[in-house]
């Protein structure tokens, strides 16, 4: 019989220490390792690194599925705090984040009360908030006078006060009202946004507003 290489045989070790060769190639290595020094250390060391105790194998898959299951679970904790986290962002957004409400006479208007109380009247369906500064003396057309600046704003959900306030009124029939500060020292009274951090940085100013507001009362 012609000798057979020992890189042939230890090419079939891994498959024949698993025991998945046929009988005719499993009688050929056990002859070769019979007499082949070489082939029996490689045999031992393949052996060592391949077989693993029929007892043990069942520990090993345990640990396995073990991690696997809590990396699972790591994924879905991950998963459900990114979902909260992206869904209180877009509620936020809808319910806090506030634009303002463009001036129009039909929906903002400024009334002066028997006592002598400047009230704001707004007449659209609902909104978020209304900002008003108290009196202060700025120059116009070369007069001095105390003025007041107001603004509303809205979000995208828009205000729940319409269904606090008006429960019965139809939508467009709504009015909100609200007292502008120090009335009496008041000689006017002008619609525009504006944002006091930004003036208390230096990058605006009350002169600045004052060119760009609409007068919507006057003493």
């Amino acid at each position: 019989m012609k000798e057979i290489k020992c890189t042939i045989i230890q090419d079939i070790l891994p498959l024949y220490i698993d025991e998945v060769v046929s009988q005719d190639t499993k009688e050929m290595v056990d002859e070769h390792l019979q007499h082949c020094e070489k082939c029996q250390k490689e045999y031992e060391v393949m052996k060592h690194d391949l077989y693993i105790p029929a007892e043990n194998k069942a520990s090993i898959f345990k640990k396995i599925n073990k991690k696997w299951r809590k990396k699972k679970v790591i994924i879905s904790i991950v998963s459900v705090l990114l979902t909260a986290i992206i869904l209180l962002g877009v509620f936020s957004y809808v319910l806090y984040y506030e634009t303002v409400i463009p001036y129009s006479e039909n929906l903002v208007k400024i009334e002066k009360q028997n006592d002598n109380q400047l009230v704001s009247h707004y007449y659209g369906e609902s909104y978020a908030g209304v900002n008003e500064t108290h009196p202060m003396l700025l120059e116009i057309d070369g007069e001095k006078k105390n003025v007041s600046f107001i603004f509303y704003t809205q979000t995208i959900a828009k205000s729940p006060s319409r269904n606090l306030i008006n429960n019965e009124k139809n939508l467009n029939e709504q009015e909100y009202t609200s007292a502008i500060p120090e009335s009496e020292k008041i000689d006017a009274v002008y619609y525009v946004d504006f944002d006091v951090e930004k003036i208390t940085a230096g990058k605006d100013s009350w002169d600045s507003i004052l060119e760009r507001a609409v007068l919507i009362w006057e003493k």
